[in-house]
């Protein structure tokens, strides 16, 4: 367990905190007074399943091939999201 935490990635950090955000929000949504808000936390924690898969996949790449490596491509990942991000912003202009 304490080799776990030492290794820390980017999409670990990242999932983590949205787990623990998503079953926050889901909480109080599912404590609501109406349906739609009921409903509406019930996806929240279905969305989280996705979530959790990308963090186990992280994990086990991690294992196997060392946090640096699995640090670096993960920030090309991100860096390329961005990209497409700031890229879609300006052909929106």
């Amino acid at each position: 367990m304490n080799k776990l935490l030492k290794n820390w990635t980017v999409f670990f950090v990242f999932g983590i905190l949205s787990i623990l955000g998503g079953i926050i929000y889901a909480v109080i949504l599912i404590n609501g007074y109406s349906a739609p808000d009921k409903l509406m936390g019930i996806y929240v924690l279905f969305c989280l399943i996705p979530v959790l898969v990308i963090i186990l996949i992280d994990r086990f790449l991690v294992r196997k091939f060392g946090n640096q490596k699995v640090n670096k491509v993960q920030f090309y990942f991100l860096g390329f999201i961005l990209f497409l991000l700031v890229l879609r912003t300006i052909v929106d202009l």
